[in-house]
């Protein structure tokens, strides 16, 4: 079957990429896997309202965007489109094309997904998993057959051990979805405000120009990435730079973030004793408890969701910085170490983030990143409205394993990325570690981020 042309359209202005007006960015299976593991560690947060709600929202109100720009449109053409965004997102191959609503809508029906992403990156590097874990695809399922016929739907992935998903190492995932019942949260999905309904006015000031590495072509390497064939395969999947990418929508990532963020507040604030056995729950808050003795309530979440973002620079841009097209298209055009960070920085500019800038870069010792329309703080202002503390986890963990990369990896000798090197190279006594500084979403003009070594 063919299916219909998917276009992103990218703002230069303020480095947004858009589907159907919904913003889209970039990530890897290494940070899609580690946030997604992050709520489900957790035993006193329920992971079904963050991980598969999120999605359900998300998909719905772009791909009902979509629908209303085509009023003429069958629900077979619908679900067509539905299934083309999936594919070209790097999401899998969700088979919404060939759905067809049985008789009996009230009863569950099978849907049946033989590639996935999620499905792959949950099974990489981790043992048997005890339950499926491809959230997002059944949310993503929801939305798009909510949209389709104007009536909202639900569903469940199996929760018995002879249940079949790839993230459990099976040969396909196996979702479960009816029509929803008068109790079932899905029911109010139909009232989701469109995203022109949620966006905040943001104050900001013109965006700095560049003062680093200024003979580095920025633009003909944004026009480079952003012309990369980076689209799903036959199978649905995005295989790019030794990693698996997704075009990922934006507010999925805000929304599973801000909504984990806030019912691990609350379970803090309801068990006294939670946050000592989360150190012990979760491997990387038992390091960082030794190396911030003072970790406590709020600060546990941001940790867990900046350490996302050190997975996703060391593997996403160490990956990049792998690669042949960076070997072909930056490296010519470098003349020293630091450049490599102006390249990267470019990279980044191309992935919808927003706009990135060097402000200081210090050899070995400092760095100060600032972003201009930078996701996270735009999602926050949707959803949250104004915030009372910093919100850009992923800038700064990106910051951190950037200098990481850059002087404790030598990523210039393009050494192999494995899970061991990450735990050396981060979980470094003398590496880097960022904080931030200024915030988009509390009403500063840019966000900021300062990253040095850890003090000894």
């Amino acid at each position: 079957m063919s299916f219909p042309a998917i276009h992103p359209h990218r703002n230069p202005d303020t480095g947004v990429v858009t589907i159907d007006n919904e913003p889209v960015v970039f990530h890897c299976n290494h940070y899609n896997r580690f946030l997604q593991l992050v709520v489900e560690d957790c035993h006193y947060i329920q992971r079904d309202p963050i991980l598969k709600q999120s999605a359900v929202e998300v998909s719905f109100r772009q791909l009902r965007r979509h629908f209303q720009g085509h009023p003429d449109w069958t629900v077979e053409e619908r679900l067509a489109y539905a299934e083309a965004v999936y594919r070209f997102c790097g999401f899998g191959d969700l088979p919404l094309a060939s759905f067809r609503l049985p008789d009996d809508p009230e009863n569950a029906f099978q849907m049946v997904e033989k590639h996935s992403h999620y499905g792959f990156a949950l099974r990489l590097n981790y043992g048997k998993r005890r339950w499926a874990g491809e959230h997002f695809d059944l949310g993503f399922a929801i939305g798009a057959l909510s949209a389709a016929y104007e009536l909202p739907f639900a569903g469940h992935l199996g929760n018995r051990c002879e249940d079949q998903a790839l993230s459990l190492g099976n040969e396909q995932t196996e979702m479960w979805i009816r029509q929803a019942h008068p109790s079932d949260p899905e029911v109010k999905l139909l009232n989701t405000p469109d995203i022109d309904d949620l966006l905040r006015p943001v104050v900001s000031d013109a965006i700095d120009e560049r003062s680093i590495g200024l003979h580095i072509d920025e633009a003909a390497i944004i026009a480079a990435v952003s012309g990369m064939p980076l689209a799903g395969d036959a199978d649905g999947l995005i295989r790019e730079f030794g990693v698996c990418l997704t075009r990922h929508y934006a507010d999925y990532y805000n929304l599973v973030s801000f909504r984990f963020e806030e019912a691990l507040v609350n379970a803090l604030a309801t068990h006294p004793l939670l946050d000592e056995m989360l150190w012990y729950e979760y491997p990387a808050l038992f390091y960082y408890k030794e190396k911030f003795s003072g970790l406590r309530g709020k600060e546990l979440a941001d940790t867990l969701l900046i350490e996302a973002g050190h997975i996703c620079g060391f593997n996403t841009m160490g990956g990049i910085m792998r690669s042949d097209p960076w070997y072909q298209l930056v490296v010519p055009q470098l003349h020293c170490r630091e450049d490599w960070m102006a390249g990267i920085v470019a990279c980044i500019n191309a992935l919808g983030w927003g706009v990135w800038r060097i402000h200081e870069l210090v050899p070995n010792e400092r760095l100060v990143l600032r972003a201009w329309h930078p996701y996270e703080s735009l999602g926050y202002l949707r959803g949250f409205g104004k915030a009372d503390h910093p919100v850009d986890y992923l800038m700064t963990g990106i910051g951190a394993s950037l200098m990481n990369l850059l002087y404790s990896a030598d990523i210039t000798t393009k050494p192999d990325l494995t899970l061991d090197f990450y735990y050396q190279v981060n979980r470094s006594k003398s590496g880097f570690w960022g904080r931030q500084s200024a915030c988009v979403a509390m009403g500063d003009p840019y966000s900021e981020v300062i990253v040095e070594r850890n003090v000894l």
